[in-house]
């Protein structure tokens, strides 16, 4: 057992930074997002799920809750490295994450299934709104390092020489 715990806080501590309070703060709103979408949408989500079979089970519940930390974590990282330090940003990052990665893994894996349209759409939507409300939250709360700001270029000259033999360009004495 103490191997495993020891791998386990091996790969946490060979993270990037990433500001867990922010992280948990974005975890818990993402589950609540989740909460509040199949309050709305569950009906039609249940009558789409081929089978009911361990729809309640907490192995279920179990699964989703440590994906969504691992994803919460991953999101938080994500948006730090790309330097995405606006709500506005971390919003952005969100949703490509979701369109290039999330939404194409449902559409493959629930096509191959033959799940009906609607249980791609619904589970579909959710995910989306879950990594919006999370990046909005990290956006929010995260203590981002300030912006590196990078001074502006030199402007060009045209390359000549003035009277004095220095390069073109404005004279710096007398």
């Amino acid at each position: 057992m103490d191997f495993i715990k020891d791998r386990i806080l091996g790969i946490i501590d060979g993270l990037p930074d990433f500001d867990s309070d922010a992280v948990l703060y974005a975890f818990i709103a993402g589950l609540i997002t989740g909460w509040v979408w199949y309050a709305i949408a569950g009906q039609v989500w249940k009558a789409s799920v081929a089978s009911a079979t361990g729809i309640n089970s907490p192995r279920r519940y179990i699964f989703s809750a440590i994906a969504q930390i691992i994803m919460t974590i991953m999101l938080a990282i994500t948006i730090r490295r790309l330097g995405e330090t606006t709500i506005g940003g971390a919003i952005e990052t969100a949703f490509v994450i979701w369109l290039g990665f999330v939404m194409t893994t449902i559409l493959v894996n629930y096509s191959n299934l033959g799940a009906k349209l609607a249980l791609t759409i619904i589970d579909g939507v959710h995910w989306l709104l879950v990594l919006l409300v999370m990046a909005t939250v990290i956006g929010a709360v995260s203590d981002f390092p300030a912006p590196v700001t990078v001074p502006a270029a030199p402007a060009a000259t045209d390359g000549g020489t003035g009277s004095d033999g220095t390069s073109g360009g404005a004279s710096s004495g007398g």
